[in-house]
């Protein structure tokens, strides 16, 4: 697929190697002239400075040829603009925006603009609407200093207790997947081995919750078994599908 990302930073950039790495022709539009010139160097992708808005700079990235269009900027302006500009005056068929604030929500569906936001996602997980177990990491959260990471149990795992796992501050265990079902964890929950737990946390602290988890089995066998996934809400099937399981870290500008 022919895909062009606005915004090369921490999300765009990461996204971007991963679809390359799984065969996308990859066009990203980055301003900063820095995140350009490293993604340029490290990635097999086109890089073009400028502003995603610039009609003629997304003539130049071949929008008229692209598949998607993924407007992954820190600004939400931009990534309408983007979007619509991409439809009306290129007929991109698919647009995906990046919300980072949830109040402007309502500009972005009265324009049947479709959104990545995380303010979903808890309720997206339990409610099952998102299938975490196939979702590798796609983004951080709340300008990339929240993660929800998804935390697979190892089989040769004790049962443990939540009352008894050392989680850093800030950190809470939202959910865990069993057999097809979705418990919300209390302090005398058990975990059990084969248990997807998600749990959020700030950026700084996600090994620490981790290691927390994978704890008794790292003791024993001296080795990490767990999956990691971040997730971002509504339109999420879409980056995954497009990366196929990629692993996409998150950003503050874009």
């Amino acid at each position: 697929m022919r895909i062009v990302i606005i915004g090369g930073g921490k999300v765009g950039g990461f996204l971007a190697r991963q679809l390359r790495e799984a065969g996308h022709t990859i066009t990203v539009i980055e301003r900063d002239e820095s995140n350009a010139e490293e993604l340029a160097a490290e990635a097999d992708v086109l890089c073009l400075l400028g502003d995603g808005t610039d009609v003629a700079l997304l003539r130049r990235a071949d929008t008229q040829r692209a598949d998607y269009l993924l407007a992954l900027t820190g600004r939400d302006e931009d990534n309408l603009v983007a979007c619509q500009l991409a439809r009306a005056a290129f007929g991109t068929p698919r647009v995906l925006a990046r919300l980072n604030d949830p109040r402007n929500r309502r500009t972005f569906d009265a324009l049947k603009v479709p959104v990545v936001g995380f303010t979903d996602v808890v309720a997206n997980v339990i409610s099952k609407e998102l299938d975490v177990g196939e979702l590798a990491r796609v983004a951080l959260l709340d300008r990339g200093d929240v993660s929800l990471l998804e935390v697979v149990i190892p089989d040769e795992s004790p049962p443990r207790e939540v009352a008894s796992l050392t989680l850093p501050p800030s950190s809470i265990l939202v959910a865990v997947r069993r057999e097809g079902t979705v418990l919300v964890p209390g302090p005398e929950t058990m975990i059990q081995p084969g248990d997807r737990i998600l749990a959020v946390t700030r950026t700084e602290t996600e090994e620490r919750v981790r290691d927390a988890l994978l704890e008794v089995s790292a003791a024993s066998n001296g080795k990490e078994n767990g999956n990691t996934a971040l997730l971002e809400g509504e339109g999420i099937e879409i980056l995954t599908a497009l990366a196929g399981g990629a692993h996409v870290p998150g950003d503050e500008d874009g």
